[in-house]
């Protein structure tokens, strides 16, 4: 199970590597756990592991609980949590970085509510993406 503990440990790890490589552009290390919440609740609501992922990913990214790598922690927690349910996410290519990256954007600017239409964006991109671990 992907506790709010771990991904607060994942943002965490995640912050200490930026800050170690970036010492003149230090980002602090706090959480909104209300938020984180809210995040969490929407992804209970799910059984399916890539929706789960979906939401996780999109969530963290719209909610932005974390004081920094707010999307970079969506992608390691939602990548954690399809690895632990037997799935591997495969991103070789820059474009399919930047695909993703302009929609954790348009995620990020929808502040009102999670947008249903990126979400589905997100959910066919981690589909598409995919294997079930041990599969050639």
């Amino acid at each position: 199970m992907l506790t709010k503990k771990i991904i607060i440990e994942i943002n965490k790890g995640i912050l200490k590597e930026w800050n170690e490589k970036n010492p003149d552009n230090i980002e602090s290390i706090a959480v909104n756990e209300d938020r984180l919440d809210e995040v969490l609740e929407m992804v209970k609501k799910y059984d399916e592991p890539i929706i789960r992922a979906a939401y996780l990913l999109a969530g963290i990214s719209w909610t932005q609980p974390f004081s920094g790598g707010n999307k970079r922690t969506g992608f390691v927690s939602a990548d954690t949590l399809l690895r632990m349910n037997g799935f591997i996410l495969v991103v070789n290519t820059q474009s399919d970085i930047d695909y993703l990256q302009s929609l954790l954007y348009e995620i990020q600017e929808s502040r009102s509510e999670l947008d249903d239409m990126t979400l589905a964006k997100i959910i066919l991109y981690l589909t598409k993406r995919i294997k079930k671990h041990g599969s050639a």
